[in-house]
């Protein structure tokens, strides 16, 4: 009997089938298209899904009451980095094994990270606005330099180090990183960085980048204090989770001045509400985009090509490879 793939991705069936085929001595499967489907049919789907590929859109959630009902299913691949709508002990309890694509868009990320970096150090949101109104404040928008900063980068996953090799050229005065595992110390040379703790960062750094995981530890790790003890002037990059940062907070911080600015990708509702308190600050140091950092043509192919080459795996009896449990 052919295996069945239920795909929770809004690719279309036939494309999912079409890039799983790209890999030689894959048996024969049928693909199940699950996006549309109600709570209820995706619970029977479940049920009898032999493979499930997740939602890269993160809206439908894997809990522990839809991996209550497997029947078969002993594989759950994430097209993505990311996998918190997706309860992981349940599915271990279950035996089911959870990969995800982790690095596939780590290019993608840390370019948007570097690039909203230096688009908050030269100050260009207000040189554009203020050029294109017909104004020439050559003297008033005081851009700044990279080289001789200091850049913080809380998680050093394969992102955080993308983005520390890229910084690399920029000749800062201090790359500092933080992350629950210490590097060799090989590493810490070739890439030009130094281990430092939160509350180090948090005084010393001009621009700190988030890049961790959601978890206990990191939940709500920038709030109103670490925002009081950050450097005066400085910025943040959220390019991670919305939970890491209190966004009311973050708000308040840069309105009355005690951090310069922000770059922001995620949010705690997705697509972000009008009531989120940072669509409430008029500054043009606050930049906003829709959860975009990761997702240029060139990581999406990449995600979905491991996606799939790791179903293949499973469809032909190999083991799955970044496994998360």
């Amino acid at each position: 009997m052919a295996k069945k793939v239920l795909s929770l991705s809004p690719l279309p069936a036939e494309i999912v089938k079409l890039l799983i085929q790209q890999v030689p001595g894959v048996p024969d499967f049928e693909v199940i298209p699950g996006n549309e489907m109600s709570a209820e049919e995706l619970k029977k789907a479940f049920s009898e899904a032999d493979v499930v590929l997740g939602d890269y859109t993160f809206q439908k959630k894997i809990t522990a009451d839809v991996i209550a009902v497997t029947g078969n299913l002993k594989f759950i691949q994430q097209p993505g980095a990311g996998y918190q709508h997706i309860d992981v002990d349940a599915c271990t309890v279950r035996g089911i094994k959870l990969a995800n694509t982790g690095g596939a868009n780590a290019v993608s990320v840390a370019e948007h990270t570097i690039a909203w970096g230096l688009y908050l150090l030269k100050n260009m949101l207000h040189a554009h606005i203020s050029t294109k109104s017909g104004g020439w404040e050559q003297m008033r928008i005081k851009p700044a330099e990279l080289k001789g900063k200091v850049w913080g980068i809380v998680g050093f996953g394969r992102i955080g180090r993308a983005v520390a090799e890229r910084l690399k050229a920029f000749q800062l005065s201090r790359i500092l990183y933080f992350d629950t595992y210490r590097q060799v110390m090989s590493v810490e040379q070739d890439l030009g960085v130094e281990y430092a703790e939160m509350n180090t960062i948090l005084g010393q750094a001009d621009i700190i980048s988030l890049h961790a995981p959601l978890t206990d530890a990191t939940s709500n790790m920038i709030n109103e204090g670490s925002l009081n003890s950050m450097k005066q002037g400085a910025y943040l990059i959220n390019v991670a989770r919305a939970e890491l940062v209190d966004e009311k907070a973050l708000a308040e911080a840069i309105k009355k001045g005690k951090i310069a600015g922000a770059g922001i990708d995620v949010f705690s509702e997705e697509p972000v509400s009008m009531n989120n308190p940072l669509l409430g600050v008029e500054s043009e140091k606050l930049l906003l985009s829709p959860h975009v950092a990761g997702v240029t043509d060139e990581a999406s192919m990449r995600i979905i090509n491991m996606a799939t080459a790791n179903i293949a795996r499973v469809l032909k009896g190999e083991s799955p490879e970044s496994l998360v449990n």
